[in-house]
Parts: structure tokens; sequence; C-alpha cells
């Protein structure tokens, strides 16, 4: 592939009248000229999307959370998602699944870290959906029923055939990811930190998404949400930070990595994360719920940045921060590489000809590229997606 702009390496450098060269799986070489003209850029290769933080479970339920709060849409004991899960066929969430999978690889993901509802068979569904796509969708399991809220404040242990299915959901899938410490025990998260330890797998919870949450077991237990997440189940990826203080990005960073998800705190009313701190620590963007929002990292990118900028009054140049987030940020994590030669091949190409001119080649892409400019994209060598050619 020549004559492009390809964003390489970790900092997304621009290399312009650029070949790309990848044979089988892997990229070969990439040759390029870090000196060029923007105005005659008009198409850009970039590193594919990883959405890092998904609940793919819940497409069958869109727009069912408007009006509810937080713990009215998603508590996985009373939830309306949680019904509306267990009232469906399975047929239909498979169904559900696989057209968001679908739109997903069309706006360019080539990765989803996806929390998995319903134990084992909810990981069976998830694969049977993904089956053929080519897109990589790491299920994080979980138990198929949530231990009681008596069990919680009486600081039991998980049983027997718990922590067996626990074990077979963490072997079946990528690791664990946890719906929130306040569903569970301190005994409890230790258990949990034990089984994926033990298989040195992932391990995902939702941490201080709201200040309700941060504060809910405080009374009872000693010790608030943060408190409970790292020093007792010490996750690899924290997910939402939204009431998080930026002392606590820090300890959060410094243990894993920290996954935003702004437009999914806006709709629930949760408020907007410490984004200039999760950014700098090298932090992730996901989409959430599929109930809540579309897979779009696209809009996602563009909301964070405004509502950064928004939220602290204070203008952001570093947006390619942003880009980063969404695409490069999390392939340590994945034990990937950015787009550099002996990476996977792993990729999309923009056609942006129609949005010059233009003065930001990051802020271009983040601020107005969408699913119509995505022109190819590239899993591992394989073409995943080409636009439709215009009649």
């Amino acid at each position: 592939m020549g004559g492009v702009c390809a964003l390489v390496g970790e900092s997304l450098q621009p290399l312009f009248d650029c070949e790309v060269v990848w044979r089988g799986d892997r990229i070969v070489e990439i040759k390029g000229d870090s000196s060029g003209r923007l105005q005659d850029v008009e198409r850009i290769v970039l590193p594919s999307f990883i959405n890092a933080h998904t609940h793919i479970g819940d497409s069958i339920a869109k727009e069912a959370y408007i009006g509810l709060s937080l713990e009215e849409a998603v508590d996985p004991h009373k939830g309306l998602k949680a019904k509306i899960i267990s009232g469906a066929s399975k047929n239909d969430l498979v169904k559900a699944m696989r057209s968001v999978l679908e739109q997903c690889v069309s706006l360019g993901v080539t990765h989803l870290i996806d929390f998995r509802e319903g134990g084992l068979e909810g990981l069976s569904l998830g694969r049977e959906a993904s089956q053929g796509l080519g897109v990589d969708l790491l299920l994080l399991g979980r138990l198929a029923t949530p231990p009681s809220k008596d069990r919680i404040l009486e600081n039991q242990g998980f049983t027997d055939s718990e922590l067996e299915e626990l074990y077979k959901v963490c072997e079946k899938g990528e690791g664990l990811g946890v719906s929130g410490a306040n569903e569970y025990s301190d005994k409890m998260l230790t258990q949990i930190r034990e089984v994926v330890r033990g298989q040195n797998k992932l391990l995902a919870v939702h941490c201080l998404e709201s200040h309700e949450t941060r504060v809910r077991l405080e009374g009872v237990l000693g010790r608030d949400e943060f408190q409970r997440c790292y020093n007792t189940l010490k996750p690899n990826v924290f997910i939402h930070m939204t009431d998080a203080t930026p002392l606590e990005v820090t300890y959060a960073s410094s243990m894993g990595v920290v996954v935003s998800c702004p437009r999914s705190n806006a709709a629930l009313g949760n408020g907007f994360p410490p984004l200039t701190q999760i950014l700098g620590c090298g932090g992730g963007l996901g989409t959430d719920n599929v109930m809540v929002n579309s897979p779009d990292m696209f809009r996602e990118m563009e909301f964070a940045y405004k509502c950064l900028v928004a939220t602290t009054r204070k203008p952001f140049q570093r947006v390619e921060d942003i880009l980063k987030s969404a695409t490069v940020n999390l392939r340590p994590l994945l034990g990937l590489k950015p787009l550099e030669a002996d990476a996977e091949a792993d990729f999309m190409v923009l056609n942006i000809g129609e949005l010059r001119p233009f003065w930001n080649l990051h802020s271009l892409i983040v601020n107005r590229a969408q699913r119509e400019n995505v022109e190819l994209v590239v899993r591992k060598g394989r073409k995943l997606y080409e636009k439709p050619a215009s009649r």
C-alpha cells in the first residue's frame, strides 16, 4: 500500500508519501518521509481501534435506559438490563450481538474487551456471535448469578460450586470482569484475584463510576470502593473512575490501566471522568453498554475531547492523546504493538479527501472522521471490511 500517510509508533507520528508492506499477518516494512504537506493527504493508515470496554450482551436493550438511574438500568440484581436479557431467547441475543460486532468492524474496531454476563453460557453465546467475523472479542466473564447482599455484608466467601464456576469461566474466557467491588465481600474479592492470577489472565473492574458507588458500603465495611479495589482486588484494568481524584488515577495507573467511558457516564448522569489525568497516565477509551451507546469510537473520541475542554474550561492542545487512547495505549496489555515493522498487521485506512483542507491531522480524525471515511479494515493481514464501491 503506497502513497498514504501513516501514523506510526506509540506517538502516532505521521509519515508522508508512505509505503506499508505486510506479509501474512505481520507488517514487514514502513517507509516514508517525516515532512510533507497536510493538504496533500488523501488516505491515512492508522492502528485499528481497541474498544477497551463494552457490554455487547445488552445490545438487545438499546435505549431502554432512558429515564433510569445507573442502578435502575444496570444493577446485576434488579436492573432493567438483567431483566431484559434473562427474558430474551438465545437466538435473539446472539443475533443482536453479532449485528453490533459487524458494525464495530465497519467502524475500524478489531479488538473489544467485553464484560460478559451469564457465566459459561454467556461466554458461549459471545463466541457464537463473533464466529467468522475476524474481530478479536476478548471476553471477561463472571458468575451466572451474583451473590446476595446479605452474604456480602456478612463477609462470606464463595461456595465451592461458585468457586468451581468462577474458575471455569476464567479458564474459558480471557479473564474476569467484576461488576463492582460493592457486589462482593472482601473474601470474595480476594478469591477472585487468586483465581485470575492463578491463570495469568486479565482482571477488570468497574470502579468509581459514580460518587454513590464510592460510598455505598463505606459505612459498613470501613473502606470505600476504590480502597477495596486497589488494596484487595488489585485488577489489571480500572473501568470508569468517573469520581476519582487525580491521585487515585495515579495509583490505579501504577497497578494497571484506566479505561474511561465518557458518553456512558454522561448518559447515566454520573458526570465526566478526570480525563486529563487518565490520558496523562496512558489510559484507554471504551463505549460501554450498547444499551446506552453505539459502539462508535469516532463518536466517543469527539465527545471525550470536547467535553474535556468544556469541563476544564481550558484549551487542550494534545488532541493526539485522545487518538492514542483509542488505538495504541491498550496494545501492550494485549501483547500488541503499534503500527511499526514486525507488528501484527492490524490497521485501518481512512479516506479523508472530502475533509480537506485542514490544519491538524490528529484532530481531523478525532473530531471529524466517521464511518463513511473508513475505506479498509485489516486484522492480522486479513481484510475484515472494505467500503463498497460507490455506484
